[in-house]
C-alpha cells in the first residue's frame, strides 16, 4: 500500500513514450553496429560498391553536420546534439505528443545520440553510405532526416485535414 501511495503523484507512462524510447534505442544500436562494421572492415577513404551503380560504402570521418555540411564545427554540433537530446526527452517525458509524433521524435533522438556518441569518442562522425549525387551519410543521419521530414509531413497533413 505504501508503494501505491508513493507512486500516486507519478503520471503513468504512455505507450507512445515507451515507443519513443524503444525507437531511439533501436536507431542508436543500428547506428553503432553499422559504424563498427564499416570502421572494422573498410579502410578510411576506401569505397566499396554495395548496390551496383546506386549505392557504395565509403568510410569517411565527418567533423561537421549531417551530410558533411559545416566540416569544422565538431564541438558546436556536439553541444547542439546534447541540447536537442535533452529537449526531446523532457518534451516526451512531460507528456509528449501522439504515438506518431513520439515515434518520429524517437528516430530523431536515436540519430542525434548516435552521432553525438561518435563526436564524444572520436571527435568526428563515421559516415559511409554513398550515392554519388548526395553527400556521404550514415544510419543516424538517415533517422534524423526521416524523423524530421515525417514530423513536418504529419503536421502539414493535420493542418490540411482541419
Amino acid at each position: 500500500m505504501a508503494r501505491a501511495e508513493a507512486l500516486a503523484g507519478v503520471a503513468p507512462i504512455k505507450t507512445s513514450q515507451v515507443v519513443f524510447a524503444v525507437v531511439a534505442v533501436l536507431v542508436f544500436a543500428a547506428d553503432r553496429v553499422s559504424k563498427a562494421v564499416v570502421a572494422g572492415s573498410i579502410p578510411l577513404g576506401q569505397e566499396v560498391p554495395a548496390i551496383d551503380h546506386l549505392l557504395w560504402i565509403t568510410h569517411v570521418q565527418n567533423s561537421g553536420a549531417a551530410f558533411g555540411l559545416a566540416p569544422f564545427g565538431s564541438i558546436f554540433f556536439l553541444v547542439v546534439s546534447i541540447v536537442v537530446s535533452v529537449a526531446l526527452v523532457i518534451y516526451v517525458a512531460r507528456d509528449g505528443g501522439s504515438a506518431y509524433t513520439d515515434t518520429m521524435l524517437g528516430l530523431v533522438l536515436g540519430g542525434t545520440v548516435g552521432n553525438g556518441f561518435d563526436r564524444v569518442l572520436h571527435g568526428s562522425v563515421t559516415d559511409f553510405f554513398t550515392v554519388h549525387w548526395w553527400p556521404v551519410f550514415n544510419v543516424a543521419d538517415s533517422a534524423i532526416s526521416v524523423g524530421v521530414v515525417l514530423l513536418i509531413a504529419g503536421q502539414l497533413f493535420r493542418q490540411n485535414a482541419d
